[in-house]
């Protein structure tokens, strides 16, 4: 046990958490386990899907509950007791009250087609140009079969608790969809896709990076993800959130750039035919 956790008492701490964990946080208090824990995050599952709860100095994700801690693994041990609901969540000595609310979608300014499209050469021009496996060219002509057999390929490709090629899907079909309705264009296929692709992803990768691909399948991302869709739509400079962007993990920044740059390049290639 961290000498912090087994000297200190329960401390109760209010919690800034995402809207799409209302649902979860409102059920009546529940029992979850404990996935993983860092210096910065800690993993929790729960009715079968995950929770990150984390300190200040961790990225924001869609299915964060953030805490204004520093170092929030020195208060969790690995096999620390978790339940969730009423509003709290428990693990070990710690207690996070959800107090504010943050809305993991973000609601971009219109653009153009061919803003858009400067704002993607100037993302392809830092992180190059991605492998996509033909992902931007399904997307621009909503065709969904291919969709699937391409993220069967993508999915659990790579190491770690969200996989390469997991993060390029996901962030591919997250700038799709909310870069689509910058421009005012509808796409009537993602409906078909979520169930499919929440069953797909399930099988073929890890829980952690499994929620976060659902979670983009409705516009919910991290923070700078959403610092760079509103930079490419025009608000705020590029170059510095593709920065940060890219700074994220070891190789999730890279991976989600790419996705960024095939999902937006999707929505120039469908509007030039």
């Amino acid at each position: 046990m961290h000498e912090s956790a087994a000297s200190t008492a329960t401390v109760q701490l209010a919690a800034v958490a995402s809207t799409a964990l209302q649902p979860i946080l409102a059920r009546p208090e529940g029992s979850g386990t404990l996935l993983g824990v860092s210096d910065h995050a800690a993993w929790l599952s729960v009715h079968g899907d995950v929770i990150v709860l984390s300190d200040r100095a961790a990225v924001r994700l869609p299915n964060t509950v953030e805490l204004a801690v520093d170092e929030i693994g020195r208060w969790i041990d690995s096999y620390d007791a978790v339940s969730v609901g009423d509003g709290v969540i428990s693990v070990g000595t710690l207690t996070a009250v959800a107090r504010r609310w943050f809305n993991p979608r973000p609601t971009l300014s219109t653009c153009t087609v061919d803003d858009l499209r400067d704002g993607m050469e100037v993302l392809r021009g830092i992180v190059g140009e991605p492998a996509d496996h033909g992902l931007a060219d399904a997307l621009a002509f909503g065709n969904t079969e291919a969709i699937l057999s391409i993220a069967s390929g993508l999915l659990g490709m790579g190491i770690g608790l969200t996989p390469e090629g997991d993060d390029l899907l996901a962030g591919a079909l997250a700038a799709h969809i909310l870069l689509a309705e910058a421009i005012g264009r509808e796409l009537d296929y993602v409906d078909d896709l979520i169930q499919p692709l929440t069953d797909l992803a399930g099988a073929r990768t890890t829980d952690f990076s499994s929620a976060l691909l659902v979670h983009a399948l409705h516009g919910r991302v991290s923070t700078p993800i959403a610092d760079l869709l509103h930079a490419l739509t025009g608000r705020g400079p590029q170059i510095p959130a593709i920065h940060r962007l890219l700074a994220v993990g070891h190789t999730s920044g890279a991976a989600l750039a790419a996705g960024l740059l095939v999902g937006g390049s999707a929505i120039t290639l469908e509007n030039a035919s």
